[in-house]
């Protein structure tokens, strides 16, 4: 009897264990991360006897979560992706909105600029109009540092979010950290029997870093999760937790990067929220600020290199109507010399929106590329007269270097917000041509064009004669005799002259500074005409290109990373659904088990109570 009595006993309680746990997964079934569990009965050791081996009950071997450990991983995996691509198209929808909305693109008021320098070509003496050049070159630098200001903004944003989301993660692999610890005590006190609970818990916390940062994980023997980045940094082993940590870059340019045991890391960081963040700031938001930033500086150099080349109202040579931006150095903060750089941008047409980095060995100086870490060609001493040049800069040195010191060199990251006036007088517009040219009466031939190839030429405006000594041949202020073809273009001291009909000897030219209160209007149909003239990239682009390149990236980037977004929410969707059909909890099939174990756990109750009866039988038996 005692045996029926011990196997009744056992089965009652195992099936009481599985209507426990079958009621926690239904108390769970809508807990976040909840692993459905699963009671493992096997049964005891049977007892020989002559006629064979009786059974003597079950025994609870253990309580499991349902769960599959590449169904997690690859649920890890696309979290991490997801979190990436979710931060970054984020940031490249914002820079798209910049750069193509109406109310805060370079579209309308660059157009706006060169309608104004063909109204002043209409009407070269008026003081409205020039006043109308002035005010649009002005909305115009406005919209540009407006843009400039919000690139920055976003850049500030990038560092906030990067110091809190690094936080966040230290306060979760310190948790992650103190589960282990449980982990590994809970499983040491009862024969090594997982704490599903825990462990459920544990994995919502890996999940959670893997939203924030690539992550790799490694289980332990003891029970333990060790967690590293991506790149190998160990975050958590067994029940230690290492704190990632922020820090202004080398050269404290206003980007933060991510540290751990106080070295920056961040160029070996990728997937997560971080990864998004650091990926939109290298390639989303630093690329903008340095396209704009050359836009910026192509415009000044346009609009000042053709304002010189002709003359103001009162007859003078054309100043610079917008400031020139320079280029911007930060010394590396380990620095041990005191040397510093200023950047000035001389060839608009070779800047390529790169940023640089400079060494010095203690002798010369060389430079590479910033984001790639190519070697550039590097010329010059650095001094005043030779200065150092590359990449459409010269940068003079001041101060003194010592060997292994480093400068971050950004032409044009930051020169956007440099774009204002450089005047408020109209009249200092320079609607006339810096030179005029005149024909001598009775001439064969007569005067077509003459245009300003250089405002920079000293002797521009000195007074010039040009005399035909034959058809083919001509003097310049009496000396010398040059060759001519018909329709050749006579060029001197900066300027082209093209004649039109035929040139016959004792024709004459005469080429002087253009005088005040000029009516003439060529340098302001020149003004309005930049925007198609070649400009960045050797000549090949226009500064109208260059906007219309400038918004054509920042979409296209925009509708990848949406594309990206939409292909990796899939993903993740279904890499829960793969979780949720694996380890989530299904009430029908609950329900089922439910009653399952109840009529075990009822049956189990009629075997002792048949136990009682026949022990009670043999009592009275006895008795009697």
């Amino acid at each position: 009897m005692a045996d029926i009595l011990s196997t009744g006993s056992s089965a009652l309680l195992a099936y009481q264990t599985a209507l426990n746990t079958t009621s926690h997964n239904i108390a769970n079934a809508n807990t976040t991360g909840y692993s459905r569990q699963r009671v493992d009965l096997s049964a005891k050791l049977a007892q020989g006897s002559g006629s064979g081996y009786v059974g003597t009950g079950v025994d609870v071997a253990s309580v499991q979560r349902i769960t599959d450990a590449l169904v997690n991983a690859r649920l890890q995996t696309s979290n991490s992706a997801y979190s990436r691509i979710d931060t970054y198209s984020n940031y490249a929808a914002q820079i798209d909105t910049l750069m193509s909305d109406s109310g805060t693109s370079l579209s309308a008021p660059l157009q706006s600029f060169f309608d104004a320098a063909s109204a002043l070509a209409n009407s070269p003496t008026s003081t409205a109009a020039r006043q109308s050049l002035l005010g649009s070159a002005q909305t115009l630098g406005s919209r540009v540092t407006t843009m400039q200001s919000q690139l920055d903004g976003m850049n500030s944003d990038i560092n906030q979010s990067l110091a809190a989301t690094v936080s966040t993660i230290n306060d979760d692999t310190q948790a992650l950290a103190r589960l282990n610890e449980q982990i590994v005590n809970a499983q040491s006190m009862y024969g090594g029997q997982p704490p599903n609970d825990l462990l459920d818990q544990r994995d919502q916390l890996v999940q959670k870093i893997a939203g924030n940062i690539g992550i790799s994980t490694a289980q332990q023997d003891d029970g333990s999760l060790n967690v590293f980045t991506a790149s190998g940094q160990a975050l958590v082993v067994g029940k230690q937790a290492t704190a990632l940590g922020t820090a202004p870059d080398a050269y404290a340019s206003g980007a933060l990067d991510v540290t751990y045991k106080g070295a920056a890391i961040t160029s070996q960081l990728s997937g997560g929220t971080v990864g998004g963040l650091l990926d939109a700031r290298r390639e989303v938001i630093d690329p903008a600020r340095n396209e704009l930033g050359k836009l910026a500086a192509g415009i000044a150099s346009a609009v000042n290199t053709q304002n010189a080349a002709g003359v103001d109202l009162a007859g003078n040579r054309g100043g610079d109507l917008l400031v020139m931006p320079a280029g911007t150095a930060y010394a590396a903060s380990a620095n041990n010399g005191n040397a510093a750089m200023s950047v000035a941008i001389t060839d608009v047409g070779a800047l390529d929106g790169s940023n640089y980095v400079l060494k010095f060995d203690g002798t010369a100086w060389s430079a590479t590329d910033a984001g790639s870490g190519a070697t550039v060609a590097l010329s010059g001493s650095g001094v005043a007269g030779d200065p150092l040049k590359l990449g459409g800069v010269a940068i003079t040195l001041g101060g003194s270097a010592q060997a292994g010191d480093k400068f971050l060199v950004q032409p044009t990251a930051g020169a956007a917000s440099q774009l204002k006036l450089a005047t408020s007088d109209a009249s200092r517009v320079a609607a006339a041509s810096a030179v005029s040219a005149s024909a001598a009466s009775g001439n064969s031939s007569a005067v077509a064009a003459i245009k300003v190839s250089d405002g920079s030429n000293a002797a521009l405006t000195d007074p010039v004669t040009i005399t035909f000594t034959g058809a083919n041949t001509y003097q310049i202020n009496g000396s010398g005799s040059y060759a001519y073809n018909s329709g050749d273009a006579i060029s001197v001291n900066g300027w082209s002259l093209s004649l039109g009909g035929t040139a016959a000897a004792g024709d004459s030219f005469t080429i002087r500074k253009t005088g005040a209160n000029s009516s003439d209007n060529s340098n302001a149909q020149s003004l309005a005409q930049l925007g198609g003239k070649g400009l960045f990239d050797g000549g090949l682009e226009s500064i109208s290109a260059a906007q219309s390149s400038l918004t054509t990236q920042a979409a296209t980037r925009a509708q990848q990373a949406s594309l990206a977004l939409d292909a990796q929410t899939t993903v993740k969707t279904q890499a829960e659904s793969a979780r949720d059909s694996v380890s989530g909890v299904n009430l029908d099939e609950e329900a089922a088990d439910l009653l399952r174990f109840q009529q075990a756990y009822q049956a189990a109750a009629q075997v002792i109570a048949t136990a009682n009866q026949i022990f009670q039988s043999l009592l009275q038996a006895t008795r009697g």
